[in-house]
């Protein structure tokens, strides 16, 4: 039952992609791009987190750790470029 269970959590959070990339690429400002690229980073960060349960190895959950650490110092560039137009 908990393999079932953890496959489905797999394909749903791969099919969450979706409304994201729609949302990178369609993106009427630069700050709905920056959203959704920050929320399709999570949802990769999770998937490896589940995927690092299911193949019992560390290793996806180091991947994951420096992943969520890159995508969350890019959003806080980002975000401090579109309000003071420089990163420093």
């Amino acid at each position: 039952m908990s393999s079932i269970l953890l496959s489905f959590a797999l394909t749903f959070m791969a099919f969450t992609l979706v409304p994201c990339i729609y949302r990178l690429i369609k993106g009427p400002t630069l700050s709905d791009r920056v959203v959704a690229l920050d929320a399709m980073a999570m949802v990769i960060v999770v998937i490896l987190g589940v995927y690092s349960y299911v193949r019992d190895s560390v290793f996806f959950m180091d991947v994951a750790l420096v992943l969520a650490i890159i995508a969350f110092v890019g959003t806080i560039a980002i975000a401090k470029y579109i309000d003071k137009g420089v990163v420093f």
